[in-house]
């Protein structure tokens, strides 16, 4: 079966979400596939022809999503099944500045497992201050790997944990733990 991992990461890593992203992808694209949002970060690991094609054509708009209805589009056309050499898919979603929110609830409430690269978090990262908040209340913490490193703002991410646990939604997975 399709293990899905949700990635996602502070996108001003640059090189290192390369990296981060080659490691994990060689070996989980044999057990599932992998989801994100894409940013500049990783464009050159996971834009494929087409999308590349549409770039040249000035056609990379269509593929944002920019709504409910097209949001709903591109999660329907999730490549969940094994390619022939046996690796599942990368499946990206282009967003824009008012649609990645939407876009990111509905990706950790369908993913199996979310990994989450806090390297360099600190409090300039707002966006990344709302997944965590999102992912405390849609994922159980079994299911969730928060990679960090000595660039993790330790005291303001577990300031962002306490918060997040502080607004907890009743029906989160999390409640009372």
């Amino acid at each position: 079966p399709n293990v899905r991992l949700l990635l996602l990461r502070v996108f001003a890593l640059g090189r290192r979400s390369e990296r981060l992203f080659e490691a994990v992808g060689a070996y989980w694209r044999h057990a599932g596939s992998i989801q994100l949002i894409a940013g500049p970060d990783l464009i050159t690991k996971v834009v494929e022809p087409h999308e590349f094609l549409d770039f040249l054509r000035g056609r990379l708009a269509r593929r944002f999503v920019d709504g409910p209805e097209t949001l709903e589009l591109r999660l329907s056309e999730m490549d969940l099944e094994r390619d022939h050499d046996g690796r599942f898919r990368v499946n990206e979603f282009f967003c824009h500045d008012d649609t990645w929110r939407a876009v990111l609830s509905r990706l950790v409430s369908q993913g199996d497992t979310v990994l989450m690269d806090l390297r360099s978090f600190s409090p300039a990262n707002a966006g990344v201050t709302f997944e965590v908040e999102e992912l405390l209340n849609q994922v159980r913490l079994e299911r969730v790997v928060f990679a960090i490193d000595r660039t993790t703002s330790r005291e303001y991410l577990g300031q962002v944990v306490a918060e997040a646990c502080a607004r907890l939604r009743p029906v989160s997975p999390n409640l009372g733990r």
